[in-house]
């Protein structure tokens, strides 16, 4: 389909595979089955799986600490009904396992630890679903051990194995558990609600520790909840544990004619205690939204204790808390669009229409009471106390808006926006294009990302030239910085306008800050945070009308008298000019704002991500890394509709080292593919 654009490698966002590692299939001990190369490889080592061909084998890690990782560009899927199980003996000490890219239907990833010491699961970008037989993951510690789990991007649809479990569960008997449950997607199967919960979490027998659900999403009626937090089921010894509840997105009923079903968020303790803090979730069409209760039966001893804040709820119950249960758990700030409550209200309560763009896909409207009314200082210490992700449940930034110390109510922050600039006759001068766009019109403060898009039109466009953005009269114009190259006729780029707030900044080159190609940057939001996702696009209003005709990227300085700093780099070379301007983006890593490395020769990567694939209309915004080679050329992204997917294509050839940086903004794709479905209710919120 484009001839001089040959896709040469794959590249998964965050499941990058183990260097170093064995491959299967390979040479042996790794040319038979892959348990034969499990057993083989040796304690604390990996093995990369390169097949994807079914594999018709269960996977037993008993006793073992391995890595077991999709390699890049492989898909490896398990024959239905089989299942992954990581097991130990009693008198095993600590236990490492980490599971990546991996994917089941009808099938499990049980992790029981049974040992001594210390278990470490990492599960991510594990793929589950159901058609006949239960799917899900569960996590297992027992008295006199600890467990740390960490499961991040995991996507399941099916449906609970009985009342009293989940899609992820975490279970605790009698030991220490501290699990981070982040940015997974849950599904239940069935139309109508049906047993359990979409994240179960059962602590009994004394059991302790953490568990922090953060960024989840979880559709379908569950008669438990979306998330379920237990104390003490089925057991009399008190357990004292803690759990937290941030920016999760529950959507009970399963489809639009199923109504309201299943309940949101519960909190039940038995004889024990939980400190639960739930904040900033949205919960909408569920029979009731955070629930704080106790189990029948249960003794006078038994408490929960914290934070109800921020939580945004339209459904049919708000809050409904047990008296005697919760005199120090405290609520305020919450948004309920509810029937009733069972509970005493906190004074900072909004009772009104949510103002949502649906229930089902509850993003908030520009005119949402919710918008910048939370408790932002409640939300930023429990982040940090927690050491939580500071993004919302879209994987962006949590604190948008006028200044950099607000947020939203609800899981979801507003105030992003995404669209697409075609160059035509109507909007071209020379060198510039106009963007005719009520997002950008009158906004000048604004920080516009730009990243060239090749065929946004039906047939691709080329514009291998350094480019710019800058304000005048009321629009904001990109142009060729050479000033002398003009715009060609359908050109376009992808345009990512952040919000207000802490990680959208401008930068302007000086003699203090900058040195040969490079020119440094010092903002809280990137300053020894290797690990940001940055992008970069040249303002010439944010400068003194500089031009740059360079292709810009960034590096980071690891290293040295000024080790800890992002700079943004000429990187054909060239030595940085002063006073030039930059508008700059930068967040903390999530699954939709992620780096991906680029092979060491050729010019295409293959962008592999689930709001990306088969969705022409999804933009994709891009910042390069330099590598510390000269790179004389530009790079767009293009998408292949031989696969169906966004590449990135490099106008030179790609250097070892290089990488992108990605940013995903799940609005965006929203608006361009489910806008009129989700609208199918009126304005109603």
């Amino acid at each position: 389909m484009f001839p001089f654009r040959l896709t040469v490698l794959f590249a998964g966002a965050l499941l990058a595979a183990p260097t170093g590692a064995a491959t299967w299939p390979g040479a042996a001990p790794c040319n038979a089955t892959l348990q034969a190369c499990i057993d083989a490889t040796p304690e604390g080592g990996s093995v990369v799986i390169a097949s994807g061909n079914v594999i018709d084998e269960n996977l037993n890690l008993y006793n073992r600490s391995l890595t077991i990782a999709a390699a890049t560009g492989s898909r490896p899927r398990l024959a239905s009904g089989r299942w992954i199980s990581v097991g130990s003996a009693a008198v095993l000490g600590d236990q490492s396992v980490t599971l990546r890219g991996l994917s089941l239907t009808d099938g499990y990833v049980w992790a029981a630890y049974n040992g001594i010491g210390t278990a470490t699961f990492d599960f991510s970008g594990l793929v589950l679903e159901q058609t006949s037989s239960p799917a899900y993951i569960r996590i297992e510690g027992r008295s006199g051990n600890t467990v740390q789990a960490r499961l991040y991007d995991n996507r399941i649809t099916a449906l609970p194995r009985n009342l009293n479990a989940g899609l992820i569960e975490i279970a605790n008997a009698g030991g220490t558990v501290n699990a981070s449950v982040y940015y997974n997607d849950l599904r239940s199967s069935a139309g109508t609600a049906g047993d359990g919960a979409g994240v179960f979490v059962d602590v009994h027998s004394g059991g302790g520790g953490t568990v922090k659900i953060h960024g989840n999403r979880v559709r379908g009626g569950f008669f438990r909840g979306g998330i379920f937090v237990s104390e003490g089921l089925f057991s009399s010894t008190a357990s004292d544990f803690e759990a937290r509840a941030y920016s999760n997105v529950v959507i009970c009923a399963a489809t639009p004619a199923s109504g309201s079903t299943g309940n949101g968020i519960g909190f039940v303790a038995n004889n024990g205690h939980i400190g639960a803090q739930a904040l900033n979730n949205t919960v909408t069409r569920c029979s009731s939204g955070i629930g704080a209760t106790q189990w029948s039966g249960g003794g006078a001893t038994a408490s929960i204790s914290g934070l109800v804040k921020n939580n945004l709820i339209a459904g049919e119950r708000g809050l409904v808390f047990a008296t005697a249960l919760t005199p120090s758990l405290s609520n305020d700030y919450n948004l309920l669009n509810v029937a009733s409550n069972v509970a005493a209200l906190g004074a900072n309560t909004i009772t009104a229409e949510a103002r949502l763009v649906d229930r089902e896909v509850p993003r908030l409207r520009a005119d949402s009471p919710a918008i910048d009314a939370a408790d932002s200082a409640a939300l930023g210490l429990g982040l940090i106390f927690n050491t939580l992700p500071t993004t919302d449940a879209d994987g962006l930034r949590r604190f948008k808006g006028p200044g950099s110390a607000r947020a939203d109510i609800g899981a979801y922050e507003y105030g992003d926006r995404g669209l697409l600039h075609v160059a035509s006759a109507a909007n071209i001068s020379g060198h510039v294009t106009r963007i005719d766009a009520p997002a950008l019109d009158d906004q000048t403060d604004a920080d516009p990302i730009a990243t060239p898009n090749w065929n946004a039109i039906s047939s691709g466009i080329a514009n291998d030239t350094p480019f710019g953005i800058y304000y005048f009269s009321g629009k904001w114009r990109l142009f060729n910085e050479d000033a002398a190259t003009p715009v060609p006729n359908g050109a376009a780029w992808n345009l990512f306008v952040p919000g207000d707030g802490g990680g959208a900044f401008r930068h302007v080159s000086s003699a203090a800050n900058s040195s040969g190609s490079l020119t440094t940057l010092d903002n809280s939001a990137v300053n020894n945070l290797p690990e940001r996702i940055v992008l970069v696009t040249q303002n010439w209003s944010a400068g003194s009308s500089v031009y740059n005709a360079h292709p810009v990227g960034l590096n980071y300085l690891a290293t040295g008298p000024s080790a800890g700093s992002w700079r943004i780099a000429n990187l054909d070379g060239a030595a940085m000019p002063a006073n030039a301007g930059f508008n700059v983006y930068a967040q903390e890593a999530s699954p939709n704002a992620f780096r991906v490395d680029a092979p060491a020769s050729g010019n295409t990567l293959v962008l592999d991500h689930p709001l990306l694939n088969g969705n022409r209309c999804a933009r994709a915004n891009v910042g390069r890394i330099g590598s510390g080679s000269a790179v004389p050329r530009n790079f767009d992204v293009y998408y292949g509709t031989g696969n169906s997917r966004w590449h990135i294509y490099s106008y030179s050839a790609f250097q070892p080292g290089m990488a992108f940086n990605v940013v995903v903004d799940p609005a965006q794709v929203f608006d361009c593919t489910d806008r009129l479905f989700a609208d199918r209710f009126g304005p109603g919120g």
